[in-house]
This record gives structure tokens, C-alpha cells and sequence, in this order.
């Protein structure tokens, strides 16, 4: 029989049992960012007196009590309410995955401090916003950088970091009903405008209630953890009327703090292994541009190695990898993030598919988690089930499932030509852009304001540069890349930096 978790305050003391307590650091060494190795000094839980189903019960066979949960959490201050979102993500993900995740949640004061920490170094200034959607209302909670020169959180005025906003009028049943509006609305290019309302309803929602903080901060990066049902909404196509988020921050998305391996290191000097399958194989529809997508990227954009159709199989990429440490991979070909269990979900290699639940034991086996770890796995040709939430639960815990840094992919499939649109484009500013998501935002931008275009059977590119689409594309009418269909699907996932 399973059992039912009832997610009440104290919420560590519920569900501790799944989490060890260590001291967390900024070097995510004790959180459960460090997901596939466990930290040294974390031990197995001993079961807790009174409670038989201590600790050996597995996560499947917990059920959340979702009205216990939204009743304490309304009831929480601010800092209960960070951890009890933090632990019911990681309870969710964990489910869906099979993972116990170990360490500490990061409490708001250490988010803050690492917001600031990163600020310095980077140049560039995030804030994290919890969107919680609870069944009456939704709820932001928004932790700001602790002001540079960066000083412990706890020793400033913390109301001015820790914001927390209720919107009543945005309940579950309606927020879920814009939501399919929205995506169904921006997922058809024909009906350019008919997304519009939902995407200012949702800014009017999310952006407008803190957008006074964000701007009295500086905030340039805004970081978003959501709650379940949200996370296939495309925040980069929020608008308030006359601008996209996209126009005023760099966007991304995370399954929560304590599961984000937040350490900058820089990605221009990475080595990039990009495989991509531009033939049909396996009965999957041919994918006509990765031909000229993989060698533009790894031969001419970045210093890599590429490989294509025949080449681009499991045992190669664990091969390559195995014999040298690519801070890139880049996969050019079909993904899935289905509906049901993570064994429904696939990325397609030429003769099998790598399931998603196989990705997290064949990743540790190549060591992509291990020092130095793998910064960036791009999937370029991704689809996800919108609106479903195991395949959403799929998509946003890519990196971590992983063992990666970050993760890009795209909600949905945006078409041969965008993608190799977004994805050259994408490259080629992440050579000089501070930060990773910034170069992604440059990329949409870029479509958005049709200085990255198709024309005359070339992609056109911002800096001027050309590249010639294969025969199979070049003889179509040119496209309008600026509708956000075509560039709000692509996601930067864990790791924005």
C-alpha cells in the first residue's frame, strides 16, 4: 500500500528521513545539486522511532498530500515556505526519477549570498522566483542578490531581499486554463497574434507584482522555479503589451536551488562533441538541416568534434566521451518528453534510443557529473508533451537526470529551419556572452527582431555571416523567424551562468 506524505510544518521534520542534513556550501558540495554521487559524508537515514515506514520506504511509493501542503505553506513565513517548496520539488522530481536526493536545502539567506557571489564574478545580476500555484491563488516568493559588496544576507534588512506576492485572482483552475490557452495560442505561427492576451495575462500575473523590486535591484537574470503545470509555459514569451520578457531579462528555468549546480566556470574554451541524425532512421521523420547544423557548430563555430547519421550512435558517444572530456555535447536529433513513466521519454541515436531513465546510470558511467563536469547538453530538436506534468517533470530535470550543468532543449518543435536558426545563432554569441543564458536570449533576440532571418536559401545571421541551408530547404519561401514560435520553445534548464 503506498503511503501518504503529508507535507506539514515543521516540513523537514516530515520528510527528513529522505534528506541528510549537511552543511550546505556555495560550492554545492553538501546540496542536492550532487545528485549522482552522494556526498561523502552522507549516511543512510536510520529509521525514526514511531515511524515504520522510516526510511527504507522508497520514493514511488509516497503519495503528496497536496491540500496539507498548500494549507501549511500559506501559513509559512518566508523562509518555511523557500524549504517547503524546495523539498516538495525535489520529492517530485525524485519520484518521477527513482533518485533519493540527498543534502540540505539552501535556506534564503545562502540563495541570496550565492546571487550575489555570482553577481561579482559575472557581471551579471539574477534573482530567483518561486512560482507556487496553489488551488486558491498563486503565490510568488522572489529572493533578491544581497547588495554587492556582497554581505551576508542575514546581516541586511531582509525584507528588501525576500519578497513574497499573492495573486488571488490567479487560482489553479484558472492560471492551468490560460496556460493551454497560452501555449496552444504561440505553438500556431498561422494565428500570429492569437497568444498575445495569454502571454500579457501571465506577465500580469508573474512579472507585474515584483516588477517594482526587479527594477530597484538591477535585476537583469530572472530565474524561475515552478510549480507543477507550469513548467512547458513559455516565459520568454510573456509580454506586457509591448515588449517580451526576453527584451528586459535573460530567463531560465530550474527544478528548484537545491538541485542546481550553480558554480561558474567559463565555456568558451570547452571542447564540443555534437552528433546530430539528419536521415530518417527507426521511422522518424528526416531532419534535413542538422546535415549542415552539426558541422557548422563543431567545425566552424566552436572547436569540436562532429558526426552524423551512421556515426551518431550510443556506443560512439560513449566511446568518445570515454576517451576525452567534452565540456559540450550537443545532439542534433529527435527527443521526447512523453506523458507516463520516464521510460517513455527518449532521445533518438541512430540504431536505439537512450530512454530517460537510463540517461542518469549511463551518464555516471561516462563520468559526466565528475570533475570537471559536463557543462552544457543541448538537445536541438526536442519536443515536450505540453501541459502534461510527468513530461514536464522529464524536461526540467534534464540536467539534472543528466548529471550536467545546464541543459537546453525546446517545449516544442519548432521547425528544421528554426532550429538551426536558433542553435547557430546561439553559438555563435555564446563565445563572447558573460554568461550562458544571456547568449541564449541574444539568439531569440536576434529571431525576434529578424537580424537572424532565412532568405534566398541562406541563413542569414547577425553578424551578417551566411550559411547555406541543404537542398531539401533551400528551395522554400523564406520564413518569418520573429513569431515566438519559432525561438520562446528553447529553454536554458539548471545552471544559467
Amino acid at each position: 500500500m503506498n503511503k501518504l506524505l503529508k507535507l506539514s510544518l515543521p516540513f523537514l521534520l516530515t520528510i527528513g528521513w529522505i534528506f541528510i542534513a549537511v552543511k550546505p556550501g556555495l560550492n554545492q558540495s553538501g546540496t542536492q545539486s550532487n545528485t549522482t554521487v552522494p556526498n561523502p559524508i552522507e549516511i543512510n537515514p536510520q529509521p525514526v522511532e514511531g515511524r515504520p515506514d522510516s526510511p527504507q520506504s522508497s520514493l514511488s511509493d509516497i503519495k503528496i498530500d497536496r491540500t496539507a501542503f498548500e494549507q501549511n505553506f500559506q501559513q509559512a513565513n518566508f523562509a518555511q515556505a523557500v524549504q517547503m517548496f524546495e523539498e516538495l520539488q525535489a520529492v517530485e522530481f525524485g519520484k518521477y526519477f527513482g533518485t533519493n536526493f540527498f543534502g540540505k536545502t539552501a535556506s534564503p539567506e545562502q540563495i541570496s549570498q550565492t546571487l550575489c557571489n555570482l553577481a561579482e564574478t559575472t557581471g551579471k545580476k539574477a534573482a530567483l522566483l518561486y512560482v507556487v500555484s496553489l488551488e486558491k491563488q498563486l503565490e510568488l516568493l522572489l529572493i533578491l542578490p544581497s547588495s554587492t559588496p556582497c554581505t551576508k544576507a542575514k546581516q541586511n534588512n531582509n525584507f528588501t531581499l525576500f519578497i513574497r506576492k499573492t495573486i488571488p485572482e490567479a487560482n489553479r483552475k484558472i492560471i492551468q486554463t490560460v496556460a493551454k490557452q497560452f501555449r496552444a495560442g504561440v505553438t500556431d505561427p498561422i494565428l500570429s497574434n492569437d497568444y498575445r492576451n495569454f502571454a500579457k495575462q501571465f506577465y500580469q500575473w508573474i512579472i507585474d507584482p515584483v516588477q517594482s523590486e526587479l527594477s530597484a535591484n538591477k535585476i537583469d537574470s530572472l530565474i524561475f522555479s515552478m510549480d507543477a503545470g507550469l513548467r512547458s509555459v513559455p516565459v520568454a514569451a510573456f509580454n506586457n503589451g509591448q515588449q517580451f520578457l526576453i527584451e528586459q531579462y535573460n530567463v531560465a528555468l530550474i527544478p528548484s536551488f537545491s538541485l542546481t549546480d550553480t558554480r561558474y566556470i567559463p565555456i568558451a574554451n570547452s571542447q564540443m562533441l555534437a552528433m546530430g541524425i539528419s536521415k530518417s532512421t527507426q521511422d522518424q521523420s528526416p531532419l534535413p538541416a542538422v546535415a549542415v547544423e552539426v558541422p557548422t557548430l563543431a567545425n566552424t563555430l566552436w572547436r569540436g568534434q562532429g558526426f552524423l547519421n551512421e556515426e551518431s550512435t550510443l556506443d560512439k558517444l560513449q566511446s568518445l566521451t570515454t576517451k576525452q572530456r567534452f565540456g559540450i555535447i550537443h545532439i542534433a536529433t529527435h527527443a521526447e518528453f512523453r506523458s507516463g513513466k520516464v521510460s517513455e521519454s527518449y532521445i533518438q541515436f541512430w540504431n536505439s534510443k537512450l530512454k530517460l531513465d537510463q540517461l542518469k546510470d549511463f551518464s555516471r558511467k561516462l563520468g559526466w557529473n565528475k570533475s570537471p563536469k559536463v557543462e552544457m547538453l543541448v538537445l536541438s530538436a526536442c519536443r515536450t508533451a505540453l501541459g502534461n506534468e510527468q513530461a514536464e517533470l522529464g524536461f526540467a530535470g534534464l540536467a539534472v537526470q543528466a548529471g550536467v550543468k545546464t541543459a537546453v532543449g525546446s517545449l516544442w518543435y519548432a521547425s528544421d529551419e528554426g532550429s538551426l536558426a536558433l542553435m547557430t545563432e546561439f553559438y555563435h554569441k555564446l563565445r563572447s556572452a558573460p554568461i550562458k543564458t544571456e547568449a541564449l536570449r541574444e539568439a531569440q533576440l536576434g529571431m525576434l527582431k529578424g537580424q537572424v532571418r532565412l532568405q534566398n536559401g541562406q541563413l542569414v545571421l547577425s553578424d551578417n555571416r551566411r550559411v547555406s541551408l541543404p537542398p531539401e530547404l533551400a528551395t522554400s519561401s523564406d520564413i518569418n523567424l520573429s513569431h515566438p514560435y519559432f525561438w520562446s520553445a528553447y529553454t536554458m534548464i539548471g545552471n544559467w551562468n
